[in-house]
């Protein structure tokens, strides 16, 4: 079985003692519904997570990552107030001209120098990139602390092997458990399926999900508590309407036998080709989820939607494993980066 240690890793972790291979960081004692159960105390090696022995680790081979470059877009119009109805029946609302552009606006901020078909190693490699520039910042920030530099080199070398450790090949012979998951319905077995996930901070968990070895989806599962408590309906209309414009689709997902909705959604679609959809799963996973994908991936293998149902079983640690974004708006309405004062995603 091939070691989790790769080149740029090994050369971390040579810094705090080699290399151990512990598989998934979440602790086992929280049973956090992100990833199972794992209230046995039992922790993933490579194998449980699908890896094959003539599989290659993941590393950054330091080559640079081809980033596409995209075109301009089009200015972003002003939203317009318009009224439909008469009398009591009259309702107003603001309406967006151009909502596909807003939305690639938001999407394009969002995601940053992802695109989809990107492998599963160049998105590894630009994750490994974010982490050597935090690790730079510390760095500088410790400037003459030896054991505040020796603290940055650890939490480098754990970042880079959890890194590494959150890859996932969704084989159903690895007996994975990711099936009682938030994430569940976002993934199919045995089709050549792949998925990275990080921890971003402390209320914030990434998804970054393949088909055929591309990109085409990437899910941001934030707790509550990123936006100080506030309920979904205030998250969509004070961040996401701002961010992808005030004019997305209001839908709902029913059961094909009861018609009963199984998830209500608000769905934006931008002229880039993506789809952003925002969920409200607080009151069964605990999290507000986001989620970006390749329309054109998504038309060729079927719609993938979570369930929020309450009939299903599920655990609701959860607070205290995920966390807030590292996306925030400016007081125009645009997303820029987030200082540590900024009022974040």
């Amino acid at each position: 079985m091939r070691t989790l240690c790769g080149t740029t890793l090994a050369l971390a972790l040579a810094l705090t003692g080699g290399c151990k291979n512990e598989g998934s960081t979440v602790n086992p004692d929280q049973g956090s519904n992100l990833v199972g159960d794992f209230s046995d105390d039992t922790s993933f090696g490579d194998d449980e997570f699908g890896l094959d022995d003539d599989d290659e680790a993941l590393e950054d081979d330091g080559a640079e990552v081809a980033v596409e470059e995209l075109p301009p877009l089009p200015k972003r119009a002003k939203a317009t107030k318009k009224c439909k109805g008469k009398g009591k029946k009259r309702v107003c609302g603001m309406v967006d001209p151009k909502p596909k552009v807003s939305a690639s606006y938001g999407t394009r901020k969002l995601k940053g120098d992802f695109r989809w078909g990107m492998s599963t190693r160049d998105v590894f490699k630009l994750l490994s990139r974010e982490i050597e520039a935090e690790y730079t910042k510390r760095q500088d920030k410790a400037s003459g602390d030896a054991m505040a530099q020796d603290a940055a080199r650890n939490w480098r070398a754990e970042e880079l092997q959890d890194l590494q450790a959150n890859h996932i090949r969704f084989k159903s012979a690895s007996k994975h458990r990711w099936g009682v998951s938030l994430i569940q319905y976002e993934y199919e077995d045995d089709t050549d399926e792949e998925m990275l996930w990080i921890k971003a901070n402390p209320t914030l968990r990434k998804y970054y999900f393949f088909r055929d070895g591309e990109l085409w989806k990437i899910f941001y599962a934030y707790s509550p508590d990123t936006w100080k408590g506030k309920p979904y309906a205030d998250v969509v209309e004070e961040k996401f309407k701002k961010w992808f414009g005030v004019s997305p689709e209001s839908k709902v997902k029913q059961d094909p036998k009861t018609a009963e909705p199984l998830v209500r959604y608000f769905e934006w679609t931008s002229s880039d080709g993506d789809r952003v959809r925002s969920f409200d799963m607080t009151q069964v996973h605990g999290v507000i989820g986001l989620a970006v994908l390749s329309a054109g991936t998504e038309d060729a293998i079927g719609e993938r939607l979570p369930n929020v149902g309450r009939d299903d079983s599920y655990t609701d640690v959860v607070n205290d494993v995920l966390g807030g974004s590292d996306v925030c708006y400016d007081d125009d309405g645009g997303i820029s980066e987030c200082n540590d004062s900024d009022d974040s995603l």
